[in-house]
């Protein structure tokens, strides 16, 4: 699966979120962050 704040493979799902009954699988806390700021952006990348 990609990351939908960079696009990079996830390896480790560690780092996920759930918005909007759908979880979302990051690379690293950052991009976790990153998507937290504004979800809508990134939302439909997944």
């Amino acid at each position: 699966m990609k990351d939908p704040v960079c696009g990079d493979e996830v390896k480790d799902t560690t780092y996920k979120y759930t918005y909007k009954g759908n979880t979302f699988y990051f690379c690293s806390p950052m991009c976790m962050a990153e998507f937290k700021k504004n979800p809508e952006k990134y939302a439909n990348k997944k």
